[in-house]
């Protein structure tokens, strides 16, 4: 009976309509102007013979993750079903590619398990700018453009000098197959889930996973440079996020504030024992 009176096609084409009368009411954008998104999965309790389903190392029971992109307007655009034991940053921009609603977010926000530097390469080569949380910001590395190059205030963010430099070189000869590699995700073509999970395993010593990893190591330094100097960027915490209150607002920004503290305290005493 199911199938005779809907099908996938226009349950999305409903869902499309809904968010869009939503975005059109004036309420809507009393929290955002829809151009933010935050991504996040919400374990689920299962049948244990769901296809998606696995047992939790966490909850020590049968899951699966619910897996939501929810606008900074207070809207979910895009909810799917995951295993529990993937990482969560091979989902991070399938619900982006998959919105067919009028609401066009261009920067997603997410928290550690969104983030890996294959994912900011095609984030930023599909037009997304992807913020992430990360923890343990001491434990990441800043690459300099070239061996040679030197700071004067925050060297020190980058390690010993003559080390951790981009390859543009290979970034160059790869730009054909990144960019092809790009289209063929925004066309259809490849499924992205299946792409991101190749590109985290099995295919370290290829010249295109490494231009992945290269250009990525680029996106991600800038981000960092960006919290660091950007002082509303800190504050923003992360817009559109499921459970959103003002504590919780405060908590995110006090987090960020805090690793950002914390860095710059850790890098001006080793420019202060350095002299």
């Amino acid at each position: 009976m199911a199938n005779r009176h809907f099908s996938l096609v226009p349950l999305n084409e409903a869902i499309a309509d809904l968010v869009n009368a939503h975005a059109r009411l004036d309420i809507s954008q009393a929290w955002g102007d829809g151009t933010a998104v935050a991504a996040d999965g919400t374990h689920m309790d299962t049948c244990l013979d769901n296809l998606l389903a696995e047992t939790s190392v966490r909850y020590g029971k049968p899951c699966g993750i619910a897996y939501h992109h929810i606008s900074d307007t207070h809207l979910a655009l895009f909810t799917h079903f995951i295993p529990c034991g993937v990482w969560e940053a091979v989902h991070i921009l399938e619900g982006l590619l998959k919105n067919a609603s009028e609401v066009k977010p261009t920067t997603v926000h997410a928290d550690t398990q969104g983030q890996c530097l294959p994912v900011f390469t095609l984030a930023h080569l599909l037009g997304f700018d992807l913020m992430p949380r990360i923890r343990n910001w001491k434990g990441l590395t800043f690459y300099r453009p070239y061996k040679q190059t030197e700071y004067v205030h925050i060297d020190g963010l980058f390690g010993e000098a003559g080390k951790n430099s981009i390859d543009f070189d290979l970034i160059e000869a790869q730009f054909r197959h990144l960019m092809r590699v790009a289209v063929s995700v925004r066309e259809g073509v490849i499924s992205l889930v299946t792409l991101l999970k190749r590109l985290r395993s099995g295919s370290q010593k290829t010249a295109t996973y490494t231009a992945f990893r290269e250009v990525g190591c680029v996106i991600r330094t800038v981000r960092l440079l960006r919290y660091l100097t950007d002082a509303p960027l800190c504050r923003c915490g992360r817009p559109g996020d499921p459970a959103p209150s003002s504590g919780c607002r405060r908590r995110g920004s006090s987090f960020l504030a805090g690793c950002c503290l914390r860095l710059v305290g850790q890098t001006s005493a080793g420019a202060g024992a350095g002299r």
